[in-house]
C-alpha cells in the first residue's frame, strides 16, 4: 500500500493566480448529498450560515466572515447521489458546482471533499468523488483536502484517525491522489480542542506547498461553457436521430396501411370478378327454378 505523503513543493506558474490578488481565504464545498457539507461551513464559519437539516443545496451558496482573525469566504455546493451520477439531474448538478467558481472570484484556495467517515467507502464512491472533483480540471487534486465528517469518537475505534484510513484501501487511493491531505470534523470535539484552527492551518500549509496560487475561477467556467455548449450539441443530434427514427416509423406505418389497402382491393376485386364470370345458364336456371316455385 502506498504510504501518505505530502505533495512536494509547487512553485507560481502561469496557470496560477498570487495571493496578494486575493488576500480573502477562499474555500470550496464538495461532497455527495448528506455528506456534511453545510455542518462543515458552519463549523468553519463558527454560526449558522448554511442550512442542514432535512434540507438539499440545490445551488451553490456562499457565506464569508473573519475567521480566527483571517477573513474567509466559503462556498457550499450542491451534493450529488451515489445512485445517480450520470442521469440529467446529475448533469445540472454537476454544472451548479462548476458554478459556484463564479462565487469566489477570481479563484479558490482550497477544495475541500467532504466525506462521511465509513469503513464501507467503496470504489464505486471513490469513483464518484473523483469524477466530480475533476469537473474543475486536473489541476484541482493540488488544491483538494479530504475532510471527513465524523459524528462520533467512537467510530474511530479506540485508532487515531491515519489508522483506520490506511485501513480503507479506497479511502487511502482517495487521499493519496489528494497529496495525502486530510483533516476531520468531529461533532464532539475534545475540551479545548479548535478544530477549524487546525484545519486553516493544513489550507494554509497546502497554499504555501501551491506556491501561493489558487485554482482559476475563469478556467473553470470556461470549462463549463465548452461542457454545456457540448451537452447542447449532443442533445440536439439526439433529437435529429430520433424525429429521423419516427419518420422512418411513420413511413413503416404508412407503408402497412397501403398495403393492407391493397390487399383488401385485391381480396374485392377477386369476389366481384367471380360474381360477374357467373355462367348465364346458370343465371337462367335459377330464375326457372324461381318460376317453377
Amino acid at each position: 500500500m502506498d504510504e501518505i505523503i505530502e505533495i512536494p513543493h509547487r512553485h507560481a506558474t502561469e496557470q496560477g493566480i498570487c495571493l496578494s490578488d486575493c488576500p480573502k481565504l477562499r474555500i470550496v464545498l464538495v461532497g455527495v448529498t448528506e455528506s456534511g457539507k453545510s455542518a462543515a461551513g458552519n463549523a468553519i464559519m463558527g454560526k449558522k450560515a448554511f442550512d442542514e437539516v432535512g434540507i438539499k443545496t440545490r445551488m451553490s451558496f456562499p457565506c464569508q466572515g473573519l475567521v480566527r482573525g483571517q477573513q474567509v469566504l466559503v462556498v457550499d455546493t450542491p451534493g450529488w447521489e451515489w445512485f445517480n451520477v450520470n442521469g440529467s439531474s446529475a448533469w445540472s448538478v454537476k454544472m451548479e458546482i462548476m458554478r459556484s467558481m463564479s462565487l469566489c472570484q477570481p479563484g479558490a484556495h482550497a477544495l475541500l471533499l467532504v466525506v462521511p467517515l465509513s469503513f464501507s467507502f467503496s470504489q464505486r464512491e471513490r469513483r464518484a468523488v473523483e469524477e466530480h472533483v475533476e469537473l474543475f480540471g486536473p489541476e484541482a487534486w493540488s488544491y483538494s483536502l479530504v475532510l471527513f465528517t465524523i459524528l462520533d469518537r467512537k467510530q474511530l475505534r479506540g485508532s487515531t484517525l491515519k489508522q483506520e484510513v490506511m485501513l480503507n484501501v479506497e479511502l487511502h487511493k482517495l487521499i493519496v491522489k489528494c497529496g495525502g491531505r486530510f483533516c476531520a470534523l468531529y461533532s464532539n470535539p475534545k475540551a479545548g480542542e479548535d478544530q477549524v484552527a487546525g484545519l486553516l492551518a493544513k489550507i494554509k500549509k497546502m497554499m504555501a506547498t501551491n506556491g501561493e496560487t489558487m485554482l482559476s475561477s475563469e478556467k473553470v467556467l470556461e470549462r463549463a461553457r465548452e461542457m454545456e455548449k457540448e451537452e447542447v450539441g449532443r442533445l440536439e443530434e439526439e433529437q435529429k436521430r430520433y424525429e429521423k427514427i419516427e419518420k422512418v416509423r411513420e413511413l413503416r406505418r404508412s407503408g402497412r396501411k397501403m398495403n393492407q389497402r391493397t390487399v383488401d382491393e385485391q381480396k374485392y376485386s377477386a369476389r366481384y370478378n367471380m360474381s360477374s364470370d357467373e355462367p348465364l345458364s346458370s343465371r337462367g336456371s335459377f330464375r326457372q327454378s324461381c318460376k317453377q316455385q
